[in-house]
């Protein structure tokens, strides 16, 4: 070992080996955020909350759609039989004749035509009969081609008629007209879903490839809804309703038709077993691709549907998935932006239009579930967007809450935090939506959720918080107002307490707030020119809030909130000077703080037991706290913590502890007593792995003990050996500093352990040479 070690270093002060301890640890002892669960959201698929008032109905039932009037247009009609042919004819003679000839016939037979009537029939010139208007059905076709009073009604009515009919009229099989033509006969029987389900897809196909939802053919298009419509009204199957949708969407429709579409997928997917018939089909694309036609301020209805069976059908990961290939979510951050603009513009906007964003802000909150979308999100500005309708629509407590929840889910990613930090350039917009709505658990548990995480890690925005005009009052008056709920929540016994769950979120803000120096050394400062006293008054409420919590609440009931408790007087001790008891709030109460802190020294709960040392380790640099801890039988409740030899974190702050109550000499003693000096030896022999930090420690309280004194307690040889084992450099590290930086970093640690080992290795060296002199 070099002599600049051990020679020409001069014994370090106990605060000086803590500090430099604390400082060689990951995460740091001394201050440290706070973590805590997100806040629990049910997922249930409900349309509205029912504090929502003039919400549009979520149950109805479609009546039959009256279709548009419409005007009476012109049809290319029949070419006209030769006259000159017929010029001698009577034509009333004919009439008869032709009358005669259909009585003549069975009526219970069909009639079949002749080769003639087919001859006749095809001299028609198909450029005329394909002119035809495509609106006429096929019993109208052949009424105008044979007279109405020439033939029985119930002729036309045969489908092997139709079918011949449509035959000689039509070249393509698969067109929209044909199919229309099956579906209504199958209506008419009792069919089977499957076969029904087969010729809906047959029509939407017929509707592609004819590129219908283009062709301003109105007629064609009216009697295809005419069909569709009347078989949403006699049938109930939601199999059936999703092909059914598929021609709906395939044409395209808009206004009440699409509202009405809307409507029934809606109707569907409020049922999660039905997910399986959007997985099968692609009814979902061609939904995000029709709702891209949609505006909130003319198709309020639609949208307000639409986006409440979105929001049910996000709720399902892989139809989430198929809906944001399909440019779901840029549809909807641009439905937002309009929303936003429209809102700009006029100061009352029609109630639907709120609809529409609740539903819509709702579904965003489940497409942030799947962290995969936030590079699209972040890249699109939605952050932005959403923070804009937060300040916009900050009345409407349903939008709110929905975005409040979006917030707290992507406060728990790093890029999204920066991206909200960056959009926040006024928190004063948060803040406003805590004081607007402070007796709301579920807006606020989230939006102080996500205050948290942003200030567990960004400097910038601790400072803003703090500094923002009334922040911390604001914090205090809600731990203030929570604490009186959850005394009421206490008599009524609430299985689940979000009252709770509040509390921990709030603290946590002021903790996370308090990691800057600068912010937690003015928390806990006494009242001068530059620190106004009702600042003071601050810190002396939230302390008292603090210890509310540590009386009221039990570790094993309340573990979380008590473990808050703990985090908070921990940072805010840290910064407190506690030399004098007369400066500042913290130091004031020092006494009260230990004696709630000493009724949990003995808990059984890991956590807390290492969280109330660690308030200690800060607390004990107050001698009016160290003679309490050794009057009250603290400091043996510490000493008993050294038994636990395998939980280093639950050793290395108990020994913080310790190396503060040793350096009172009347202390000493008593930790001696205690069996200390033996516990604190096996701690260094039994270490199966090398912790610096903590033999620091360790040897430091050794070093107090003993160094005053002509002997040691026990046997100094064995403590010899092992400390000329740990300062062993060269057998420790050898030559792989320059070349191993794990190596080098274990390295400084070792340094620190060096510097106050040495100084009781020479101690114990000495002692022992007086010992051998003696003899």
């Amino acid at each position: 070992m070099s002599n600049s070690i051990h020679v020409t270093k001069l014994p370090k002060t106990s605060s000086e080996i803590i500090n430099e301890a604390k400082a060689a640890l990951n995460p740091p002892l001394y201050v440290k955020p706070l973590t805590t669960n997100r806040p629990f959201t049910p997922h249930e698929r409900v349309f509205f909350c029912h504090r929502r008032t003039n919400r549009p109905p979520s149950a109805f039932k479609l009546q039959h759609i009256l279709l548009q009037e419409k005007k009476k247009t012109s049809c290319t009609k029949l070419p006209a039989l030769n006259k000159s042919k017929y010029s001698n004819i009577d034509n009333s003679n004919h009439k008869k004749e032709v009358k005669s000839q259909i009585q003549s016939s069975s009526p219970n037979t069909t009639r079949q035509r002749s080769n003639s009537d087919v001859s006749n029939s095809t001299s028609l010139s198909r450029k005329n009969i394909s002119s035809l208007s495509f609106p006429l059905s096929i019993d109208a076709l052949l009424k105008n081609h044979y007279e109405q009073n020439y033939y029985d009604h119930e002729y036309m009515s045969h489908e092997n008629e139709i079918n011949e009919a449509r035959a000689l009229c039509f070249d393509v099989p698969t067109d929209c007209l044909w199919v229309v033509s099956l579906i209504e006969t199958k209506m008419k029987k009792n069919f089977e879903t499957s076969e029904m389900c087969a010729l809906l897809n047959k029509l939407a196909l017929a509707i592609k490839q004819e590129n219908l939802s283009v062709l301003r053919d109105e007629n064609k298009k009216e009697i295809i809804l005419k069909t569709i419509f009347k078989l949403v009204n006699i049938s109930t199957d939601d199999e059936l309703t999703v092909h059914l949708l598929l021609v709906l969407f395939q044409m395209q429709v808009t206004g009440k038709y699409l509202a009405s579409a809307c409507k029934l997928i809606f109707k569907i997917s409020r049922l999660d077993k039905n997910d399986c018939l959007f997985l099968k089909t692609n009814v979902l694309t061609l939904f995000v691709d029709i709702l891209g036609l949609a505006t909130p301020h003319e198709d309020s209805e639609s949208l307000i549907y639409g986006y409440g069976a979105l929001k049910f059908l996000t709720m399902n990961p892989d139809l989430m998935e198929r809906a944001m290939n399909n440019g779901c979510l840029s549809l909807m951050l641009l439905h937002l932006k309009m929303i936003n603009l429209e809102r700009t513009e006029r100061q009352i906007l029609p109630e639907t239009i709120n609809h529409v964003l609740y539903q819509l802000t709702g579904t965003l909150r489940n497409i942030v579930n799947d962290r995969k979308f936030y590079d699209q999100l972040l890249f699109s500005g939605g952050l932005k967007t959403m923070y804009r309708s937060l300040e916009l629509f900050s009345g409407d407590i349903d939008v709110v809450t929905n975005i409040a929840r979006t917030f707290s889910i992507l406060s728990t990613d790093g890029k999204c935090c920066e991206a909200l930090v960056e959009c926040w350039s006024n928190v004063s917009v948060l803040m406003s939506i805590i004081d607007k709505y402070p007796g709301q658990e579920e807006i606020v548990v989230r939006i102080t959720y996500a205050l948290g995480n942003i200030l567990t890690n960004h400097e910038n925005a601790r400072h803003q918080l703090y500094e923002t005009h009334c922040s911390m009052s604001t914090f205090l008056n809600l731990l203030q107002l929570y604490l009186e709920k959850d005394l009421m929540n206490i008599s009524r016994d609430i299985k689940f307490n979000i009252v709770e769950d509040v509390l921990v979120k709030v603290i946590r803000v002021v903790v996370n707030m308090s990691i800057q120096p600068e912010i937690g050394a003015k928390l806990v400062m006494a009242a001068n020119d530059s620190h106004p006293v009702h600042k003071v008054k601050e810190c002396e409420q939230f302390l008292d809030s603090l210890l509310t919590i540590l009386r009221r609440k039990s570790i094993d009931e309340n573990e979380e909130l008590v473990l808050a408790a703990l985090a908070a007087l921990n940072n805010l001790s840290y910064y407190a000077d506690m030399s004098n008891s007369n400066r500042g709030p913290f130091n004031a109460r020092q006494l009260d703080i230990t004696q709630a802190l000493s009724l949990l020294l003995t808990t059984r709960n890991h956590t807390c037991k290492v969280e109330v040392a660690r308030v200690f380790g800060n607390l004990t640099r107050s001698s009016t706290v160290r003679n309490y801890l050794l009057e009250t039988s603290g400091l043996l409740a510490i000493t008993n913590c050294l038994d636990c030899s395998g939980d280093k974190e639950l050793l290395t702050v108990c020994s913080g502890v310790l190396v503060n109550m040793t350096s009172d000499e009347n202390h000493r003693e008593a930790f001696k007593n205690y069996d200390g000096v033996s516990k604190m030896v096996n701690i260094l022999r039994s270490s199966g792995e090398r912790d610096w930090p903590l033999f620091a420690l360790v040897c430091q309280t050794l070093w107090n003990v003993c160094s005053g004194g002509d002997s040691f307690p026990g046997d100094p040889m064995t403590v010899l050996d092992t400390l000329v084992r740990l300062t062993d450099e060269e057998q420790l590290f050898g030559e792989l500093l320059s070349s191993d930086e794990e190596k080098a970093a274990e390295y400084k640690q070792w340094e620190d352990f060096a510097s106050v080992a040495t100084n009781l290795l020479e101690w114990l060296d000495e002692l022992l040479e007086g010992r051998f002199d003696n003899i």
